[in-house]
C-alpha cells in the first residue's frame, strides 16, 4: 500500500491486536491517516523487506510514521497519536496527571493480557469465566472512575486504551459490563460518532487476532 505523503501511516498485521487503540484514538479526533496493514499469509514483506530498513533503532509493530519521523512502541504510538490531534491534554494536563496516565496504561495492560489469553480459550464465552478473569480489574476501574466521565476528569489518551478493553468484554459477552453501570456508560460516552462510523469502513479490522475470534 503506497504512503500518502503528509499523512500520518499507522502500520500493523491486518487484525486488531494492539493496534487497535491507535486506531480508535485517531477516528474519534477525525485524523486522517493511512491504514498499512501487513498479511500473515506473505509474513516476509515486514520481517524480510520493511522490518530491517525501518528508519529507526527499534523497529517493531505497531508503528506510526510522519514523514521521515518513525515511532515504535504502543505507549509512544499512543502518545505520538495523540499529540498529532492537537488536544495537549489528551497528554495530560500537569505533571502527575501524566504519571497517572502512566499508571492507569499498565494496570489494564494487564487486563488485556488476560482478555487475549481467554480469546484464545474456548471457555471464554462462559460467564463465570469472565468473572473469575476480567471481574476484578473492571471492579477496580469502575472504583476508579466512579462517577466522572473519565477516570482524570477529562479525555485523555489512555481512555481509548481503556476503551479498547471494555470493547473486547462486550464483544465477548454482551451483558457482562451491565454489572459496573459506569463503565458501561463510559463505553457508551466514547462509542459513538466518529467511532461508530469508523466501525463501518472495510479499513477497520473486524478481527482481534486469534482464529475464530471476530465481532
Amino acid at each position: 500500500m503506497a504512503e500518502t505523503k503528509g499523512k500520518l501511516t499507522l502500520t500493523f498485521w491486518g487484525i486488531q491486536g494492539r493496534a487497535q487503540t491507535m486506531r480508535w484514538l485517531l477516528a474519534y479526533h477525525k485524523i486522517d491517516w493511512e491504514n498499512k496493514q501487513y498479511s500473515f499469509q506473505d509474513k516476509a514483506e515486514w520481517f524480510e523487506v520493511d522490518k530491517p530498513t525501518l528508519s529507526t533503532d527499534f523497529p517493531n509493530l505497531p508503528y506510526i510514521k510522519d514523514g521521515d519521523l518513525v515511532i515504535t512502541e504502543r505507549p509512544a504510538v499512543l502518545q505520538y497519536a495523540a499529540l498529532k490531534t492537537g488536544n495537549k491534554d489528551l497528554l495530560g494536563k500537569s505533571t502527575l496527571d501524566t504519571i497517572k496516565i502512566s499508571q492507569l496504561y499498565s494496570f489494564v495492560n494487564d487486563l488485556f493480557i488476560v482478555i487475549r489469553d481467554l480469546a484464545m480459550d474456548k471457555d471464554w464465552e462462559k460467564m463465570e469465566i469472565l468473572d473469575e478473569k476480567a471481574g476484578p480489574f473492571l471492579s477496580k476501574l469502575s472504583m476508579n472512575l466512579g462517577e466522572q466521565e473519565y477516570p482524570l476528569g477529562y479525555l485523555t489518551w489512555v481512555d481509548f486504551f481503556v476503551f479498547t478493553n471494555l470493547d473486547l468484554l462486550r464483544r465477548m459477552n454482551a451483558e457482562f459490563l451491565a454489572k459496573w453501570s459506569n463503565l458501561e456508560k463510559y463505553w457508551e460516552r466514547i462509542n459513538k460518532g466518529e467511532i461508530e462510523e469508523y466501525r463501518k469502513l472495510e479499513k477497520c479490522p473486524k478481527v482481534f487476532g486469534p482464529p475464530g475470534f471476530q465481532g
